[in-house]
């Protein structure tokens, strides 16, 4: 594990607000110098505590529906499993592919146009690896929320924007948009030279086409992608059936609230609510769950939980 100290962390939160501020923009917020912010930059680069920088891209703006697989094995050795993995992160289709530590044993997530390409990547599915399948779940996104790693600075959530992904409208787009978003997904601290120098396009239009791509919401946010393992943190899901789905309203403000919430979604499927929680040990995370059952007990069903042990693919973008 490594040991950050409050500037590191106070630079990681300012990457996760936004990871396309240039050096000095955070050194300004941080209280540091120029160089200093990117000499620390750069060490946790060095030392993979930051993976690289992403940009979350609201696929249902380009006419995408996102849906997911959750699989659990039978029969199979951890070669098959991972012919599974490596052939589900070469897939054009596939934008997550991750192992969970738990009652599921594959997590993979794609982009389709309709439910018909849904069940061909379904069908797809099962005559490839059918025999090694002993559960399959299947569900649809309806809405991702997003929230602020506000655990890293100690800030409270409150002055934060909630960010949400996935809606029926799409927004207006050219393939000049989708070469930036191409290039950019996995890279979102790429400067518009460099973007220039690949597209051709002048950096006055690079500008433009990013700033109309944030406002109209095909790009949701700008990430740092961090390796929680060497920080010390785990990344724990808890999948929550409802007794009274009236109070879904008043738990997704809970978790915005929360610092070591990160995520929440609602999906057509058996859960209600799903969210996502980085926390420091098993017994963090069970205080968390636990203060969620009090403030919610009498309207969750059921809830079930699971540790995501490797992400192997996370890429925005179609």
């Amino acid at each position: 594990m490594f040991k950050l100290d409050k500037k590191d962390r106070d630079i990681l939160y300012q990457l996760d607000l936004n990871s396309r501020q240039t050096f000095s923009q955070i050194a300004k917020r941080v209280k540091l110098s120029r160089e200093v912010v990117q000499y620390r930059i750069k060490q946790l680069e060095k030392k993979k505590i930051i993976r690289g920088y992403q940009t979350l891209i609201d696929v249902s703006k380009l006419g995408y529906i996102s849906c997911r697989f959750f699989l659990k094995f039978q029969k199979d050795t951890p070669e098959e499993e991972n012919k599974i993995i490596e052939y589900y992160k070469n897939h054009p289709r596939f934008w997550w592919v991750d192992s969970p530590d738990g009652f599921r044993d594959l997590g993979l997530a794609c982009w389709v146009k309709n439910v018909y390409e849904f069940y061909d990547l379904k069908e797809d599915l099962v005559k490839r690896f059918g025999k090694f399948i002993y559960d399959l779940h299947i569900s649809i996104y309806s809405k991702f929320y997003i929230y602020k790693r506000t655990y890293l600075s100690g800030k409270k959530k409150g002055d934060e924007p909630i960010k949400v992904m996935f809606s029926p409208e799409t927004a207006e787009h050219d393939d000049k948009d989708i070469r930036i978003l191409r290039l950019i997904a996995n890279n979102a601290r790429m400067s518009t030279v460099e973007i220039y120098k690949k597209t051709k396009m002048s950096i006055s239009n690079i500008n433009y086409r990013i700033k109309k791509m944030i406002k109209n919401g095909i790009i949701t946010d700008f990430r740092v992608i961090l390796d929680l393992q060497k920080m010390g943190y785990y990344w724990y899901k808890i999948e929550l059936q409802l007794e009274d789905i009236g109070v879904k309203k008043a738990m997704l403000d809970y978790f915005h609230e929360h610092p070591n919430i990160v995520y929440a979604y609602e999906t057509i499927s058996d859960n209600d609510l799903e969210m996502e929680m980085e926390v420091t040990s098993y017994n963090h995370f069970r205080e968390v769950l636990n203060n969620i059952r009090e403030t919610f007990g009498n309207s969750i069903k059921k809830h079930t939980h699971f540790i995501w042990d490797k992400e192997h693919k996370f890429l925005f973008m179609p």
